[in-house]
């Protein structure tokens, strides 16, 4: 008697469709995820930041566990800590903000800082003529952009008003360089045609009061919908705090078990490398605040603000390549608009700031280069450089900042990924 098999349940049969069907649900996950990515991308940055902070807390967890203290504590301490620390970073920025009166005098100020360092470096004279062989040269390329930066830092005459009404009320030194900064704004001319002042470019608002309600509206809206975005970070922090495995033991079970243990060792070695990774760099980070600080604070720059932009070019610099220079910029900038500086090192002068502000980066660069990341990061990050640049451009492309900012780790995940996965395949005769 010959028996017939059914081909529903013929082992080759359910073999390929098993395959198939894998294979759809891969690319339609992979495809569902790229659209959600660019589709919710202002979400990105809060989550990520989140699920890092987790992530880097996870062994600080670890002991407190080891250490008898219950899972719901220790959760609890670390989110607790972690909201302190937000709200005292948050504070500590909002204190350095000026108020409406000051913003105005510091727009004034930071525009009369600029046009004279400008002229200055240019060779120009009050008439914006005679200028020098670096005019000559850049000249036509930087001079509209000067002009388009003053029109936007321009104080229209009813806030010009205001300004010296508040000037007005405050001290006489105080009360006279107002007013001189606002003469000395009012009679700027055009870089590109010194025959006409500036002021007569600009064009005013008619209804100035319907205006500033618009602004103020769309300045509430702005506001609720970054408070609104950042609330997922803690949110985010949270759940992956007191996630126990859940998440990896929900993937791990719908691995064929074919797969099992070839899935179980990618997972392991990526966990390894991206903790490294991220643990390595937030310590490059803290050492490269604390340097850069120091260093800021010898060159002149106010404490406040030094610890501030030290922050930002000690962040900046876990971006590879293009790090260094996101510091040197917003240093330079601050640099600039200075009105006075008191340095402790000697030959700084406001003329020659952005110099020394460039050799601060480049002296800490070498710190970091010979110090920093040979014993904090080793060779956690393996990649060859133009790897790093191509990704990094790649990165910012797409996700632009957040892209930048996040390139390297996606990267490191990937080369993980690809490599155990080759190795696992090869050691279980699934590939030749």
């Amino acid at each position: 008697m010959i028996m017939m098999t059914n081909p529903k349940n013929d082992p080759s049969v359910r073999t390929t469709r098993s395959r198939v069907f894998y294979t759809l649900a891969a690319i339609a996950g992979i495809s569902v995820t790229i659209y959600l990515l660019f589709a919710l991308s202002t979400l990105i940055l809060p989550v990520l930041l989140g699920i890092v902070a987790a992530y880097i807390c996870q062994p600080l967890l670890s002991l407190m566990y080891r250490n008898g203290m219950s899972r719901g504590t220790s959760n609890l301490i670390l989110f607790g800590g972690f909201l302190l620390i937000i709200f005292m970073l948050v504070r500590y920025v909002l204190s350095l903000v000026p108020g409406e009166f000051e913003q105005l005098q510091l727009r004034v100020s930071i525009q009369q800082n600029i046009n004279e360092r400008y002229q200055s470096y240019m060779g120009l004279d009050e008439n914006l003529h005679n200028g020098n062989m670096i005019h000559d040269f850049v000249g036509p390329e930087v001079d509209p952009m000067m002009d388009t930066f003053n029109q936007w830092l321009y104080v229209s005459e009813p806030n010009q008003e205001k300004l010296l009404e508040w000037a007005a009320l405050q001290d006489p030194e105080t009360e006279t360089r107002v007013r001189n900064l606002v003469r000395r704004m009012t009679s700027l001319r055009l870089y590109t045609d010194p025959g006409i002042l500036l002021s007569d470019r600009i064009s005013f608002i008619e209804d100035e009061e319907e205006a500033t309600v618009d602004d103020d509206g769309s300045m509430l809206l702005s506001m609720l919908n970054i408070l609104s975005l950042w609330l997922i970070m803690p949110v985010m922090f949270l759940f992956f705090l007191v996630d126990n495995g859940q998440l990896r033991r929900g993937f791990v079970a719908i691995v064929p078990n074919t797969y099992f243990e070839m899935v179980l060792t990618v997972m392991e070695n990526v966990d390894r490398a991206i903790g490294n990774y991220l643990r390595g760099t937030l310590i490059e980070t803290l050492l490269m605040t604390i340097t850069l600080w120091i260093l800021l604070a010898l060159i002149g720059f106010e404490l406040g603000i030094s610890f501030v932009l030290a922050l930002i070019s000690g962040i900046a610099n876990a971006i590879p390549i293009f790090g260094m220079f996101i510091g040197i910029g917003i240093c330079a900038i601050y640099a600039l608009i200075l009105d006075d500086v008191s340095a402790v090192i000697p030959l700084v002068t406001l003329e020659n700031l952005i110099l020394w502000t460039v050799a601060v980066h480049l002296v800490a660069q070498g710190i970091d280069n010979a110090v920093f990341k040979p014993f904090v990061l080793g060779k956690a990050v393996s990649l060859h450089p133009i790897v790093v640049f191509l990704g990094a451009i790649v990165g910012s492309i797409l996700f632009g900042f957040v892209g930048l900012l996040f390139a390297i780790p996606a990267i490191v995940i990937l080369k993980e990924i690809v490599g155990t996965f080759y190795r696992q395949l090869k050691a279980y005769f699934l590939i030749y």
